[in-house]
């Protein structure tokens, strides 16, 4: 491997908390309120989120009987929600931004409950011994997302002109880092392929493909919400599944089936990306 995950894991931190400030710069009341307005479809749309995926990540490991690495790996990536990219995704993705938001903090909060959770109800399914307990979850939500974002909304709330000049350039910013994350991965991925094969990454994508249509379903007959809907049910947390992965001393054959998910999953987010931007310029 001639990049230490590691060090791509900083560097994953570094552009993550760039981006979630960001995000934070541009959110307000008005978004909490445009997500209490459509209460119903929220509600719809985060079981979406946490039920049906999980789910089809049970049948799919059933149905393939990959080795056990790739199996905890394609199962902790199916239970861990809200990526922080998510958020970003989801407003590019077009239809009405403002419910994107209050979408994705509702998809972290409740992740401290639901991922441990989905974790017993996994052990129990398939006898394995992992634990991970809600103060877990949370430490990792509150550093990796919660806490860049609530300093750019209090900027925003603070120095509402200020947070509207700094938008845009710190959001390129983290589209740099982004891109460079990306790249550092890239390198890395002959060699992890090479140990792991293309299962995790056309599960990941497979899976992504479907989770897109699921989330879209459960919004309804809402259009304006429904890519908001698609991406959130669509985007797993690779830093959450790593860090259950970490806690229980998973052997080196789960982490990178874990990234080799991701990488299908990237996949069919651009490809989904790409097919969302000629829509609206259609």
């Amino acid at each position: 491997m001639l990049i230490p995950l590691q060090w791509i894991g900083l560097f994953a931190i570094a552009a993550v908390f760039v981006v979630m400030f960001a995000l934070g710069l541009v959110l307000g009341r008005e978004q909490i309120a445009a997500a209490l307005a459509r209460r119903v479809v929220l509600v719809a749309v985060v079981f979406a989120v946490i039920v049906p995926i999980p789910v089809l990540a049970v049948l799919v490991v059933k149905l393939l009987q990959p080795g056990p690495a790739i199996a905890v790996g394609i199962i902790l990536m199916a239970i861990s929600p809200g990526a922080p990219v998510a958020l970003r995704r989801a407003i590019d993705a077009g239809g009405d931004a403002r419910f994107a938001p209050a979408l994705h903090l509702a998809i972290v909060l409740l992740a401290v409950l639901t991922v441990p959770l989905s974790v017993e109800i996994l052990d129990w399914i398939f006898g394995a011994q992992f634990t991970v307990t809600p103060l877990d979850i949370a430490r990792q939500v509150f550093f990796a997302q919660l806490l860049p974002l609530a300093l750019g909304a209090a900027l925003h709330a603070w120095r509402p002109q200020l947070a509207a000049k700094l938008e845009t350039p710190v959001s390129r910013v983290g589209n740099v880092l982004l891109l460079v994350l990306g790249m550092l991965a890239l390198v890395d991925l002959p060699s992890i392929l090479g140990r792991i094969g293309w299962l995790p990454s056309v599960a990941g994508f497979g899976m992504t493909v479907v989770a897109l249509a699921v989330g879209a379903a459960f919004a309804g007959r809402d259009a304006a919400v429904r890519p908001a809907a698609a991406v959130a049910a669509a985007m797993r947390n690779p830093g959450l599944a790593l860090m259950i992965a970490t806690l229980n001393r998973a052997p080196a054959g789960v982490t990178e089936a874990i990234i080799g998910y991701a990488i299908g999953l990237a996949i069919a987010m651009i490809v989904f990306l790409r097919w969302r931007k000629r829509v609206s310029d259609a």
